[in-house]
């Protein structure tokens, strides 16, 4: 790779993400909506942990505190969610502004734009988790919080993992109009990853949807190593989980871009995307 190659996609990363930034993460609206998103969502369960206890919720693998158990999968899940639609948001963005043709004749290979759409991605869920856990400091028993040293590379390589699923989804929207398979699997990691309750509290009629999911075991993870809280299954397989969905994710998910990128130039569909 030469210095001139190196140069082209650091700015096609960092113009992916100057755009971003400027479409959503400068605006204080933006900032204002996710405050008071979270506020609403926390608001009832904090009132229920403190009306109703959190002992049947802890003896069902949640740990000690609903509230925190909750955030961080919010955070986490939030974190998917940006990833697996923010690919698909960028692309029709610039189809709508005439800006796909150029972006698809640049030097880079054509994935190299999602590593800035993710990395602003990855400021706004950073900033806004740090934020959240410090209300949550404040407002909860700060003892439910036990950091393990592996919390740095376990949420380092859930983003990398959600990132590279976001990279295998993002690119069916330059083949395929209004394709909603990422929406229906951001549904289904919402609502059977784990995100507002323990995984065990599942019946085993619909508990396989959830443990066939690499989310689960992500965000458990995450939580596990914030929390300290048990582990649907031995804390080293979700670590090889982990580091196995962000190597295989972000490789996988380049190879599929790929793959749909040159069907859809076969078939003449660059730029149809609405």
């Amino acid at each position: 790779m030469s210095s001139l190659g190196i140069g082209v996609r650091s700015a096609a990363m960092w113009a992916a993400f100057v755009v971003e930034w400027q479409q959503t993460g400068r605006q204080k609206a933006t900032w204002i909506a996710i405050i008071v998103g979270v506020g609403l969502i926390l608001a009832p369960i904090f009132l229920a942990e403190r009306a109703f206890g959190s002992a049947g919720f802890e003896a069902s693998g949640g740990g000690r505190g609903v509230v925190s158990f909750v955030a961080l999968g919010w955070i986490a899940l939030t974190a998917a969610q940006q990833a697996l639609l923010g690919g698909q948001g960028f692309l029709r963005w610039a189809n709508n502004t005439g800006l796909l043709p150029h972006i698809w004749t640049t030097r880079v290979d054509r994935w190299i734009p999602f590593v800035g759409v993710a990395l602003d991605e990855v400021v706004n869920t950073v900033v806004m988790g740090l934020l959240l856990i410090g209300v949550l400091v404040v407002m909860t028993d700060a003892g439910t919080f036990r950091l393990s040293p592996l919390a740095a590379p376990v949420v380092v390589g859930s983003l990398v993992a959600f990132w590279g699923f976001g990279i295998a989804l993002g690119g069916t929207g330059i083949a395929l109009r209004q394709w909603t398979l990422p929406g229906l699997i951001n549904a289904a990691v919402f609502t059977m990853a784990g995100a507002t309750f323990p995984v065990a509290m599942l019946p085993w009629e619909v508990r396989w949807i959830s443990l066939a999911l690499p989310h689960t075991y992500i965000v458990d993870a995450i939580r596990h190593t914030l929390l300290g809280t048990p582990t649907v299954v031995p804390f080293d397989v979700e670590l090889g989980i982990v580091f196995a969905s962000a190597v295989g994710g972000v490789l996988g998910g380049i190879w599929l871009f790929n793959r749909i990128d040159r069907y859809a130039v076969r078939r003449g569909l660059i730029g149809l995307y609405t």
